[in-house]
């Protein structure tokens, strides 16, 4: 039996473990004929974008950051050997023109190049750092190692202002991550990095089938100060400071209160599925993208079978209550949603293996 079998079944048993099914949470707020796909093109190479799988957000400037890559192609390529590994980019456009009426496809120029990221371009987890006006990412890079690909994570940040055609893009402040490093997050006082496992080689698998709650949150320059998550992944910041995680395989997003050096958790709230990337509505809301059904994720994300549903939800921390903002059980409009952006115009929503994004509008 091959590694993406065994990947598949350890998958499988979790979603066993976990009910993804959906809750009583009434109809979604923004309904399939109120939303639209847009493909998104890189000015640069010409390349319709795919695996928009995380935003981050500049409030002030209205400002929405992408980062995309294919993850399957990119995972084909290093299992064959290939000569080289697909990438991908980080891009930046204003949240107004994907509100525009009749908006179909819009060219985004890329906010660095290949060649600026030691191992290649291939950013997974981002946020938005306003301190410093920076970008930073867990970044996905490929080394060859004995004729074969090995992928290793690193910390990566770039300017947020920078263009590659004024030549102002740059790179270079890189650190160590997590071997397991899903997102990221920034605060006055530190830089955080979820790892959805606490291993990174066979015992993996074994935390997926049991369920086992060994991922979580490390500092960067510290190292992990919280151990006790079914597979941690999304991360945000409410108003108040309080750090969100979403742990994936137990239906649940954490809250946690930072302190310089650790953090330690306050609360959890449940979710209708296993949320993925998180972010902060217009009036303060956690927005959760989760996935109901973890084994047609693994089928859709690994081997590009079928569709895997998009469920969007809005939370409230202070009742736990959960809102449902878009639901597609089929997949069919857009499969497998990653994340979730809601402003006071509607929603945008990205996927880890879809095409572009999609925007719904408010209802008139």
């Amino acid at each position: 039996m091959g590694k993406t079998q065994l990947k598949l079944l350890a998958v499988a048993g979790a979603a066993l473990l976990v009910a993804c099914g959906r809750s009583d949470i009434g109809e979604p707020e923004y309904r399939g004929d109120q939303c639209r796909r847009i493909a998104l093109m890189d000015s640069a190479t010409g390349d319709i974008i795919r695996g928009a799988e995380d935003f981050a957000v500049d409030p002030a400037q209205r400002m929405l950051f992408i980062s995309a890559y294919d993850r399957r192609a990119a995972e084909k390529a290093a299992r064959k050997k290939a000569a080289r590994i697909p990438g991908g980019g980080l891009y930046a456009l204003p949240l107004s023109r994907l509100f525009e009426e009749e908006t179909l496809l819009l060219e985004v120029a890329p906010m660095a190049g290949a060649a600026d990221i030691k191992g290649g371009l291939r950013p997974h987890g981002l946020a938005y750092d306003a301190r410093n006006k920076e970008l930073v990412f867990i970044n996905r890079a490929y080394h060859r190692i004995d004729r074969a690909w090995e992928m290793v994570p690193r910390l990566e940040r770039i300017s947020a202002e920078a263009r590659p055609e004024a030549d102002a893009a740059y790179a270079g402040k890189t650190s160590p991550a997590p071997c397991a490093a899903n997102d990221v997050l920034t605060t006055e006082r530190q830089t955080f990095t979820s790892f959805d496992h606490g291993a990174c080689d066979w015992r993996a698998g074994f935390e997926a089938v049991f369920n086992l709650k060994r991922s979580g949150l490390a500092i960067n320059g510290v190292g992990r100060v919280y151990e006790a998550a079914g597979f941690a992944n999304g991360l945000t910041r409410k108003a108040n400071g309080e750090i969100v995680m979403a742990a994936t395989r137990e239906n649940a997003l954490i809250f946690l209160n930072e302190f310089s050096g650790g953090v330690e958790e306050i609360a959890r709230v449940k979710t209708p599925g296993g949320p993925d990337n998180l972010s902060i509505s217009y009036d303060g809301a956690v927005v959760a993208a989760t996935h109901a059904s973890l084994w047609r994720l693994a089928l859709n994300r690994k081997l590009g079978i079928g569709k895997a549903p998009s469920r969007i939800v809005k939370t409230d921390p202070q009742s736990g209550g959960v809102n449902l903002l878009f639901d597609d059980a089929s997949g069919a409009l857009f499969s497998a949603a990653t994340v979730a952006v809601e402003t006071p115009d509607g929603l945008v929503i990205g996927s880890v293996t879809d095409g572009g994004v999609l925007v719904c509008g408010k209802a008139p």
